[in-house]
């Protein structure tokens, strides 16, 4: 008798009667497929919440002007619009870029990058301006020198002239991913 009170349990009600007949297999199997799909649902959902994330001091690939340009982001402004500082070029050039023009994250070293012509025209400088027409700099790789970053100064060390106005440099004390092309006017002075 407890066994048919067992079985008589597993049988799906229709219209108030039990229907042995009909569907006690299909009960079976949507008691398998409800954890089975509501598991399938937490994973999806996880997984679009725990995309890896960007964050605020983050080298990534940003599309500026047509071209690819690294940046860093320097600030969070919402899920899906980010401040950044583009490599080699004043801070007026900084701005909020949206999620879709971060095209990834830079990793290992990136050669020196040429602002887009549209900056460098803004810079009244000449696009196109071969390595010989560059007058000499003050400054020569190994020189040590104090950099300005927003209203901090570093250490650092010039590790590549690109031009008069333009040095590639490592600051002291931080990883080489920190390494950038600052213009001129960011050199706050040379020490020993």
């Amino acid at each position: 008798m407890a066994h048919a009170m067992r079985q008589r349990e597993s049988f799906p009600r229709v219209g108030g009667v039990d229907a042995p007949g009909r569907g006690a297999s299909s009960v079976r199997a949507a008691r398998v497929r409800r954890p089975i799909l509501t598991c399938a649902l937490g994973v999806l959902a996880i997984a679009a919440g725990c995309q890896d994330k960007l964050r605020i001091g983050e080298y990534v690939w940003v599309e500026w002007c047509g071209t690819r340009h690294p940046a860093y982001i320097l600030g969070v402004k919402d899920r899906a619009r980010f401040r950044v500082h583009y490599e080699g070029v004043p801070e007026r050039f900084d701005e909020d870029v949206p999620q879709d023009r971060i095209l990834g994250r830079i990793k290992g070293e990136v050669p020196p990058v040429m602002p887009p012509d549209c900056v460098t025209r803004a810079l009244g400088v000449s696009p196109k301006a071969s390595a010989s027409a560059r007058a000499p700099s003050e400054y020569k790789p190994g020189d040590r020198i104090k950099v300005r970053w927003r209203e901090s100064v570093y250490n650092a060390k010039v590790l590549e002239v690109l031009g008069p106005n333009r040095f590639r440099v490592h600051y002291e004390g931080h990883e080489a991913a920190w390494d950038e092309v600052i213009p001129r006017d960011r050199i706050v002075t040379k020490w020993r």
